[in-house]
């Protein structure tokens, strides 16, 4: 990534990251705080989608179905939490298996009993259980073994699940669906004290622009918005790719079992109609002309001029 921000603009993207910004605000090697491999805190991004429909309701109404919403996620949650029987959680139980596998190619030697010299390939790390550091500073900044303590772990013959922070535990995020949500019941039932019903509250001031709010949130630079398309679905043959204008079986009608198309014989629909961009003459039933410039005469039309009689 840094020999990137070098390259553009003449380096001045990179200098205007390191220089006037600072490190501290977007790497997360050089941030102050505990991110736990986290670089956002946008909490409130999250529950943009849950609250899409609600928010053009009233203020009451739409705290109400916050309410409502955390409510069904805490018991919902705390049940798939109090089924698991893994030390750590699921995800990072995910982090950890992927830093096993990097572990496995990897040598150690030890210089003290709590001191290692972990090589990985080319390079090599000084890892020290004792402080639970690492010279590549991922164990002590994730507070997770990265792939060199493992390795170091390993070769001490210690417990790898005492390495992790008690925060990527099941039974820490257990703890954190204890609690419950309980509804406020209904308004009449509800004690205000008298010096807060005295209180006449007052819309904020503020300019309302014209036409419909808006809904969702205008994408970040370079972001890509996803847009969900509808697949199509040809209502003859059931199949999806096409229409009923360009399918191949456009002579069969409510079909269920598709290996049944080939014996059914072709028949007219009585109407015009189009397959595969070629018009087709609603009388005769074939391709090339319409039913004015229909050359083969109509049965209805025969009989008709058979039960005519003559006024002379």
């Amino acid at each position: 990534m840094i020999p990137q921000l070098q390259s553009m603009n003449d380096g001045k993207v990179y200098h205007s990251l390191c220089m006037k910004i600072g490190a501290k605000r977007w790497a997360r090697a050089f941030s102050p705080l505990r991110r736990y491999r986290f670089m956002t805190s946008n909490v409130a991004e999250s529950l943009n989608s849950a609250l899409r429909n609600a928010r053009k309701f009233s203020i009451s109404t739409v705290l109400e179905f916050i309410r409502g919403l955390i409510q069904k996620w805490f018991h919902e949650r705390g049940e798939k939490v109090a089924e698991r029987t893994e030390v750590l959680t699921k995800h990072v139980t995910k982090i950890m298996m992927s830093n096993k596998a990097y572990a496995d190619f990897m040598a150690v030697k030890a210089i003290s009993s709590y001191e290692f010299q972990v090589l990985d390939g080319t390079r090599e790390r000084f890892v020290n259980l004792q402080d639970r550091t690492c010279s590549c500073r991922k164990f002590q900044l994730d507070l997770l073994p990265c792939a060199h303590a493992i390795a170091a772990i390993r070769w001490a013959g210690q417990e790898l699940y005492s390495y992790c922070d008690e925060y990527f535990k099941s039974e820490n995020l257990r703890q954190l669906y204890y609690a419950h949500i309980y509804p406020v019941g209904h308004p009449d039932d509800w004690q205000v004290p008298t010096e807060i019903k005295s209180q006449n509250v007052l819309p904020p001031l503020g300019f309302v622009s014209a036409g419909h709010p808006q809904k969702t949130r205008f994408p970040s630079a370079g972001e890509k918005r996803r847009t969900r398309r509808k697949q199509q679905v040809c209502y003859i043959c059931k199949k999806a790719g096409h229409n009923r204008l360009k399918c191949p079986n456009e002579n069969v009608i409510g079909l269920s079992n598709p290996s049944d198309m080939e014996e059914v014989p072709e028949v007219s629909r009585g109407r015009r109609r189009r397959t595969n961009g070629v018009r087709r003459c609603s009388s005769c039933g074939q391709s090339g002309h319409t039913r004015l410039t229909c050359q083969i005469p109509r049965m209805d039309s025969l009989e008709d001029d058979n039960n005519f009689s003559h006024p002379w």
